[in-house]
């Protein structure tokens, strides 16, 4: 049996998209509520409202609250009810993108991502996850079903801010190093290991060319190598995830990841960012080459990524860092995906050498 989630609808990356989006919304629906917070709307608000008045669509306008959280879901949800919305464009950041798929499932409608950052694949993904409104990580919402168009303007990505972008390429690298232990010394069928043949492309596209692109981003320009990584940020770490399925699934790294979203100090730190610093980890617990480690980090500190706990926002002393840990073994836990034994003694001192291998690489100044 094969089960799987392969892509939205139809996904289009192209320059110049955001002036269609009227004319490729239309065939869904003539009365769409445009999801976006107040510093993306002040960016594409304009040329969105003028594409879709071209096709006599009346778009109503709902201005996202900052968390996919409950309540916005729920708000959201009344929204469309209450304007009998036809169809859900979810645009900006992933948060934004993932209230306007939950919403969309809720009510039974089609949902058109159109993201303005790359800085996960929630515009591709069948997934949201939960959190409260103050930003703690609860569970993953599975929706059953990708959205139904993904539309990716590369120029509108090259223009936020270079940390977004960086931070994907952290995410994206995670799926190679995730995938690669969960599923080691397991039988893998097609799907699996076509899933962990894009992880390895992907990562090693990164190391390319992504020092390269973080160069062209500060540039300001939209260069072949800068689409490039949107599409592995947004729609090949997507398509991993649907080959992959439960097979390939996150470990450590995303286990440190939900965990830092219950410290108030470490919820400014991005998803991707958060997750690169939580593959050293997961690398030292699994003993792997220190070579390896090395490079990474250098990457990392080409790309502009955190390298440090404290970069994080995280003290290596005292009560926080025990209490992170502590939210990373917890029972539920990807970190017991790995496959052996952890606990919070181990993982505590895994997290202390990550930063210290992370200070290293600093105090050289590459």
């Amino acid at each position: 049996m094969i089960d799987l989630f392969l892509a939205p609808g139809r996904y289009i990356q192209e320059k110049g998209i955001a002036t269609r989006v009227g004319e490729l919304v239309s065939s869904f629906g003539k009365k769409p509520l445009v999801l976006a917070d107040r510093i993306v709307y002040s960016e594409v608000g304009e040329v969105l409202s003028h594409s879709l008045s071209k096709e006599n669509l009346v778009p109503t306008f709902g201005e996202f609250q900052g968390e996919c959280s409950t309540k916005e879901i729920e708000r959201i949800t009344k929204l469309l009810k209450k304007k009998r919305i036809d169809v859900v464009i979810g645009c900006g950041g992933g948060k934004a993108i993932d209230v306007a798929k939950v919403a969309a499932y809720n009510t039974g409608l089609p949902v058109i991502t159109f993201p303005t950052s790359a800085a996960t694949c929630a515009g591709w993904s069948f997934i949201a996850p939960l959190y409260t409104e103050e930003g703690v990580y609860l569970k993953t919402l599975d929706l059953k079903r990708s959205p139904d168009l993904a539309l990716v303007d590369p120029e509108i990505i090259a223009r936020a801010p270079l940390r977004l972008l960086s931070a994907g390429m952290g995410d994206a690298l995670a799926k190679w190093y995730e995938g690669r232990s969960v599923t080691e010394g397991r039988e893998k069928d097609f799907t699996t290991q076509l899933a962990l043949d894009l992880a390895k492309k992907s990562c090693n596209l990164v190391k390319e060319i992504g020092p390269k692109v973080k160069q062209d981003v500060e540039r300001k320009c939209c260069t072949r190598e800068v689409e490039e990584i949107i599409e592995v940020n947004i729609l090949l770490t997507g398509l991993i995830s649907g080959l992959g399925k439960g097979r390939c699934r996150s470990l450590a790294a995303h286990a440190l990841n939900y965990g830092m979203t219950h410290l108030k100090e470490t919820r400014g730190a991005l998803h991707g960012e958060r997750v690169a610093f939580g593959v050293i980890m997961q690398l030292i617990l699994e003993r792997r080459d220190e070579n390896e480690m090395e490079r990474l980090l250098l990457l990392y500190s080409a790309l502009g990524l955190p390298l440090t706990l404290r970069k994080l926002g995280l003290s290596t002393n005292g009560k926080k860092l025990s209490r992170l840990v502590k939210e990373i073994c917890k029972k539920e836990s990807r970190i017991h995906k790995l496959p052996f034994p952890v606990n919070e003694s181990s993982v505590q001192e895994a997290l202390l050498k990550a930063d210290e291998w992370g200070r290293k690489i600093e105090n050289k100044g590459v």
